[in-house]
């Protein structure tokens, strides 16, 4: 071994094992692209033998059915006014977070916000 400081000899072990990390990494996902494709071929021959269609994965739906509402104050006001203890989910509601942070925080005396987690909630007050 050729004189090299201590630092110079551990960022070359460390280069070494990046490179060895990465091409393990590359050896897996060829590993499962393969798998991947004697699979589907699998899956071909059984159904040309049942005769009946494979059922493929279905795709996650990456956007909301619609996109989240607007309201203005008044709207809103209207809205819990109606609903049962004058209090609404904002996601069952699908309403635009965002906005109803905005409005409870410029209302303070008007509007409460609530609920835990991923599920917020909107009270009227008054």
């Amino acid at each position: 071994m050729p004189n090299t400081s201590s630092l110079e000899r551990i960022n070359q072990l460390k280069a070494e094992i990046a490179s060895l990390q990465q091409a393990a990494l590359q050896e897996l996902m060829e590993r499962r692209n393969s798998l991947s494709r004697e699979l589907a071929a699998v899956d071909a021959e059984i159904a040309k033998l049942s005769g009946k269609p494979v059922e493929g994965k279905k795709a996650r739906s990456t956007s909301p059915a619609s996109p989240a509402r607007n309201l203005p104050l008044q709207e809103l006001k209207e809205l819990l006014a109606a609903a049962p203890s004058k209090t609404l989910n904002i996601r069952k509601e699908n309403l635009e977070l965002r906005n109803i942070k905005v409005l409870a925080n410029a209302n303070p005396q008007l509007l409460k916000l609530g609920g835990k987690g991923a599920w917020p909630t909107v009270t009227l007050l008054k």
